[in-house]
């Protein structure tokens, strides 16, 4: 978004000196590096809320709870309504939670949120860490969000860890999946030791030590992948496809196995590689149909993809291709049946399941695979023609990161320009939602550090650095985390997160 999301800063006190990235008006840095390490997070899409349903009363003022009626914890909250009279509400709350009312359905919710205090001591503490031991055992202290800790210091030492409270769920004395609504009137799947708005004891809670972690491993990477294949206890089912985290164990495997260091140039090469692991799945079945089929008047399409290297450049008309042929055939696919159930494209499966769906899956009931990829081909062919795009960038523009009053003041607004990456390549960008790197950072522990920032640090349209970072940013470029101050500007650069 304009202004940018992240706020650099350094953070110089008696005890400590910090770099990194915030919020804000928050006075402690949240991913960063001190003298003796670094760290940074991405999400882990754990499941940290649950709904429960509930037996009403016929007044609908009473809920069962195992063997009584109880009622309803309540508090009335007066709404501000801009232009006329305020409203008040009533917010009704069970033993589990806040209740929601949504399509006919009445749940309780709890999240751990509710009951969250300590992350922000954990945080304030890792800018204050002297090494991983440090780390680690402030670590313990997070409860919400949970996201992937990464870590490393300068003794050469890293890590991994999950943080946050995981729940654990049961049903008559097992363990199950939090991925369903429970029946809150029986007493299923609650959380030990939840006090939903108090102070919990979070005892039924997955144990620190039995999180998913790793100290010390010879490489690392996360890009909001799955967490583990077998976990010991249910994480959740929300994780990014794998594309992006494949790729970079693939550079840093070839990197290893090479003999070459991955310093610190390597690593900012790796931030801004923008191959699409997608296409390789795709293209080449996608070509073998085209040449197998009898349609006309797509050799100009087939032939941009042939001879592309999979990687999405603002300059390439393969990418282009390939970019929106997917989306069509992920229509094609799916919405006829979606349609049919009510259910609209966000609903429709993920890129993953698009990309692997076998050829003798029902949803190629009417037709055949082949047939579908080349009818979506199609409609790619004819879509490019009539918007006129000729390359990637055409389409793939930076248009979607807006400020929160551009509709009144659009020339708050950063220029539009082409972009490179897509969402699953390393350098993350989509240009349908705005969602990418918002915060990109490379520090040798204890050493030299860069960053970047998608636009610049100050929120102020008439500062010169209102937009500073934004071309170097998405060029693939970082300036220097320097921690001098000189003619009355700060020597500093700017950082990254998946977010």
């Amino acid at each position: 978004m304009t202004p940018p999301l992240w706020y650099e800063q350094h953070v110089e006190t008696p005890e400590a000196s910090v770099r990194g990235a915030t919020f804000p008006g928050v006075p402690f840095v949240i991913a960063g590096a001190n003298d003796s390490g670094v760290w940074s997070f991405t999400n882990v899409g754990a499941d940290v809320l649950d709904c429960y349903e509930y037996e009403f009363d016929e007044a609908g003022e009473r809920y069962r709870y195992e063997d009584e009626w109880r009622e309803f914890e309540t508090e009335d909250r007066e709404l501000a309504v801009a232009g006329g009279e305020n409203r008040t509400i009533t917010v009704r709350k069970t033993v589990h939670g806040p209740v929601l009312e949504r399509e006919g359905q009445t749940v309780g919710v709890a999240w751990t949120g509710h009951t969250a205090t300590r992350t922000t001591e954990a945080i304030y503490e890792f800018g204050r860490s002297d090494g991983l031991d440090d780390v680690l055992e402030s670590t313990r202290k997070f409860d919400l969000p949970t996201q992937n800790l990464v870590y490393a210091d300068a003794e050469g030492r890293t890590m991994y860890y999950a943080t946050g409270k995981l729940p654990i769920r049961e049903v008559d004395g097992e363990a199950v999946a939090g991925n369903r609504i429970f029946d809150g009137s029986a007493g299923e799947g609650e959380w030990e030791g939840f006090s939903p708005f108090g102070e919990s004891s979070w005892e039924g809670f997955v144990p620190f030590e039995e999180k998913p972690h790793v100290i010390d491993p010879d490489v690392l990477a996360t890009a909001n992948q799955r967490v583990t294949d077998d976990p010991a206890h249910y994480v959740g089912t929300a994780y990014a496809t794998p594309y992006r985290g494949q790729r970079i164990y693939e550079r840093l495997d070839e990197r290893v196995d090479s003999g070459e260091p991955t310093d610190l140039d390597f690593h900012r090469t790796l931030q801004d590689d923008v191959y699409d692991g997608r296409a390789a799945q795709l293209v080449p079945d996608l070509v073998d149909a085209v040449r197998a089929s009898e349609t006309t008047g797509l050799a100009d399409t087939r032939e941009a993809l042939e001879s592309w290297d999979y990687r999405m450049d603002r300059d390439s008309r393969g990418a282009l291709v390939f970019a929106r042929w997917f989306e069509h055939y992920r229509r094609e696919l799916f919405e006829p049946a979606f349609d049919d159930a009510g259910l609209d494209e966000s609903y429709y499966p993920n890129d993953w399941v698009v990309a692997t769906l076998p050829a003798d899956s029902h949803f190629f009931a009417e037709r055949s695979r082949a047939e579908t990829m080349v009818a979506a081909l199609e409609t790619t062919r004819d879509e490019l023609d009539e918007e006129g795009w000729d390359t990637y960038g055409d389409w793939n523009s930076t248009r979607a990161i807006e400020h929160p009053f551009s509709v009144e003041a659009p020339f708050l607004d950063y220029e539009t320009e082409p972009a490179d990456g897509s969402r699953a390549t390393v350098k993350n960008y989509r240009v349908d939602s705005a969602v990418g790197s918002s915060w990109r950072m490379v520090v040798e522990p204890g050493g030299d550090a860069t960053a970047i920032l998608p636009g610049g640090n100050s929120g102020d349209y008439f500062s010169e650095h209102y937009d500073d970072q934004f071309d170097r940013w998405r060029n693939g470029e970082q300036k220097a985390m320097g921690r001098t101050v000189g003619d009355g500007e700060a020597d500093v650069s700017f950082v990254e997160d998946d977010s």
